[in-house]
Order: structure tokens, then C-alpha cells, then sequence
């Protein structure tokens, strides 16, 4: 009886430390997010797509057409 009980209060102290060491989680993310549009770009982003200029709207719909059509199973399958 002694013994059970030491374990419940050790697992019970353990478990409540463990809970104390644990980040804080917040609602809203940690980076800044902006208002701007996505095909705006980001300054000095280097990984670009090759057909794409920042602040072309047009060119971003088409590259991101073209993204999503090589990603269409149907297109792949014989």
C-alpha cells in the first residue's frame, strides 16, 4: 500500500513539473504578416520561380497555373 502510493504521488509530481517546463503557446503567429499581395513578392526572396517578376500579377497567375498543372494526376497518367 505504502509503495502504490509513493508511486502515485512521485507520477502525480511528475507530471505536473513537466507541465511547468512547457513553452507558451500564442494564438497568433510569431512573424509579421503584411497586407500586401502575394504576387508582390518578398524582398530579396531567393527562391523564386524563373518566369515570375515581383509585382507582375499576370506572370504569377501563370506560373502558378502552370505549378498546379504539374500537379494534376490526370495529366501525368497515360
Amino acid at each position: 500500500m505504502k509503495t502504490t502510493s509513493i508511486v502515485v504521488i512521485a507520477s502525480t509530481l511528475a507530471t505536473l513539473l513537466a507541465g511547468c517546463g512547457e513553452r507558451q503557446q500564442s494564438v497568433f503567429a510569431s512573424h509579421r504578416k503584411d497586407d500586401a499581395p502575394a504576387y508582390t513578392g518578398a524582398p530579396g526572396d531567393p527562391f523564386m520561380a524563373k518566369n515570375w517578376t515581383p509585382g507582375d500579377r499576370t506572370s504569377w497567375q501563370n506560373q502558378i497555373r502552370a505549378r498546379g498543372q504539374y500537379q494534376n494526376e490526370y495529366n501525368k497518367t497515360p
